[in-house]
């Protein structure tokens, strides 16, 4: 099969005519966005779906400590404005511990809400570049955090050992690191705070 021969000194040649540039643009070629596109400024975030969350102006730390101490009670559905709820948590004590767990789980991961269904205010202390998930650290300190999987999550690896071998510091330890953790001021081995959201 053969191609032929290159073409000469002139190469190939100028395109094809016909095709100018698309009509109602201008002479300078671009025009107004089309509609529906995105203005100056207003570009979705590069971080997610680009919506701003509203926070609730109650504290997600406070809920969470009471919901782990006085969980039982409904202590943290009456902080979160849910009094009917609370009422029945208090007269079931914590759904016979199920319903308590289950917050504590919810609250862990970030996902309780107030009575105007807004997502609590999570912990604003932030020191360094933040990378480990702050509501996968408390949720592990909930679960095991007796076995030291906490301050495995974080990188503290010898902590970690010796939380596990003394079973949370006979369980002391462990309430300190769930305490940290909620209020932010628990680090990873680098000595950043926790990436809430």
């Amino acid at each position: 099969m053969s191609y032929g021969a290159p073409p000469g000194p002139g190469g190939y040649g100028p395109p094809p005519g016909g095709y100018g540039p698309p009509g109602g643009y201008g002479p300078s070629g671009y025009g107004p966005p089309p509609a529906g596109s995105y203005g100056a400024g207003y570009a979705p975030s590069a971080y997610g779906a680009g919506a701003l969350v509203v926070y609730s102006e109650k504290s997600r730390s406070t809920a969470f400590l009471l919901s782990y101490l006085l969980g039982y009670l409904g202590a943290d559905r009456f902080y979160l404005g849910q009094i009917g709820l609370g009422v029945l948590k208090l007269l079931t004590c914590g759904g016979l511990g199920i319903w308590y767990l289950i917050d504590l789980i919810l609250n862990a991961l970030g996902e309780l809400k107030d009575s105007d269904g807004k997502l609590l205010r999570p912990p604003e202390v932030v020191a360094g570049t933040p990378t480990v998930n702050g509501n996968h650290v408390l949720l592990a300190g909930v679960l095991a955090g007796n076995l030291g999987i906490d301050r495995f999550l974080l990188g503290h690896t010898a902590l970690g050992v010796i939380k596990l071998l003394t079973c949370g510091g006979l369980g002391v330890w462990h309430v300190i690191d769930l305490i940290l953790a909620a209020t932010g001021n628990l680090r990873d081995a680098q000595g950043n705070s926790l990436r809430w959201r």
